[in-house]
C-alpha cells in the first residue's frame, strides 16, 4: 500500500498575503527558488528580496513593475476613486508624482491633489492613463 498526497508547506510559507513581501516569498517558495534567483528574475539584489520578505522596507517605486511580472499579477490594492485609480496606475508604470505629472503635462502639486481627492476631478488624460493600464476607468 503507497499514500500520496501534498508535501507540506514549509513553515516560512506565508498563511496570508498581507503585504508584497508576503506575496513575492509565496511565489518564489511556489517556483523552488532561492532569493538569489528571484533577485535575479525581478532585478534586484538578493538582500532586497531579503528585507521585502520580512517587510524590513518597502519596495521602491521603480520596482513595482517588475514584481509584478514576477508574480504574474497585480497584488495592489484597487482603487474605488479616480484619485486612487490614478495612483494605482502610477505604481503599475513605477512612476513617481513628479515623472507621472510631466507624462499627463500637469504641475506635481496638481497631480498630488487629484491623487488626494481634492480640488477637482483629473483631467480626461489623466483617466485615460487608468484606463489604458487597466483596461477600464
Amino acid at each position: 500500500m503507497s499514500l500520496k498526497g501534498e508535501k507540506p508547506k514549509s513553515l516560512k510559507y506565508p498563511k496570508k498575503l498581507r503585504s508584497i513581501g508576503d506575496h513575492i516569498r509565496k511565489r518564489r517558495l511556489d517556483l523552488h527558488l532561492l532569493q538569489r534567483d528571484a533577485a535575479e528574475q525581478i532585478g534586484v539584489s538578493a538582500a532586497t528580496i531579503y528585507n521585502w520578505e520580512r517587510n524590513l522596507t518597502s519596495l521602491q517605486i521603480h520596482d513595482i513593475p517588475a514584481v509584478i511580472r514576477f508574480l504574474g499579477y497585480d497584488p495592489l490594492p484597487s482603487g474605488e476613486t479616480a484619485g486612487a485609480k490614478l495612483v494605482r496606475a502610477r505604481r503599475v508604470l513605477g512612476l513617481t508624482q513628479r515623472a507621472m505629472a510631466k507624462n499627463l503635462g500637469v504641475d506635481p502639486t496638481t497631480l498630488a491633489r487629484w491623487e488626494r481627492g481634492q480640488k477637482g476631478r483629473p483631467l480626461k488624460k489623466g483617466l485615460a492613463v487608468v484606463k489604458q493600464v487597466f483596461g477600464r476607468s
